[in-house]
């Protein structure tokens, strides 16, 4: 009897697998941006380049280093209490990097602080607000968008506390610590001349 009410229940799943259409398994979790983030979707980490700083938008963390560990924040930090998330350059990382901090030596190598404007051209640099992993493509500003976002600034003009949501996250690189003396290989050394002596 408890053979057939499994094998029934099995029947009953499948079919109902096979009358949903695939889209409903497959939808990717949509989160909602800040009001200063580009008016884009799909993503779930924005990189700020500028301030080494990631936006974790499930969470609505920003994440950034501080003194060897990842603190998680809702607010920057009061060090970057001067910065404009509304004109930030921002990157809206790859959808299937999960805790991008964890690679930060990545992110750092190929969005070094302020590489833009060296990358784009002159006239390009005011126009980009960002790039998109996904696409591979810059972020445009919008004319819209600019005077949305002047209006958000008088808005969100006032200051807001500093609180962490969340306990510190230590560094690491592959398991191991990092900050410790570096060994140094034969190929590092300075090179002698001859048989100079000193």
């Amino acid at each position: 009897m408890k053979k057939i009410g499994i094998a029934s229940m099995f029947v009953l799943l499948f079919s109902i697998f096979l009358v949903l259409p695939i889209e409903v398994f497959s939808q990717p979790v949509q989160y909602s941006n800040p009001p200063w983030a580009p008016d884009y979707s799909g993503v779930r980490y924005y990189y700020l380049p500028d301030i080494e700083t990631y936006y974790d938008l499930a969470n609505q963390d920003f994440v950034y280093l501080d003194d060897g560990q990842w603190l998680f924040s809702s607010t920057l930090p009061s060090v970057y209490s001067g910065y404009d998330l509304f004109s930030a350059f921002v990157i809206a990382l790859d959808m299937n990097v999960f805790q991008p901090w964890m690679h930060h030596h990545f992110y750092v190598s190929n969005y070094p602080r302020f590489y833009y404007r060296n990358f784009y051209h002159d006239a390009d640099v005011v126009n980009i607000r960002g790039f998109n992993e996904n696409i591979r493509k810059p972020f445009y500003w919008k004319p819209e968008d600019r005077n949305r976002i002047n209006e958000l600034k008088v808005k969100n003009n006032q200051k807001k506390r500093h609180e962490s949501t969340k306990p510190p996250q230590k560094v690491n690189y592959y398991g191991r610590n990092i900050g410790r003396p570096v060994k140094v290989h034969p190929q590092m050394r300075e090179k002698k001349q001859g048989n100079q002596r000193r």
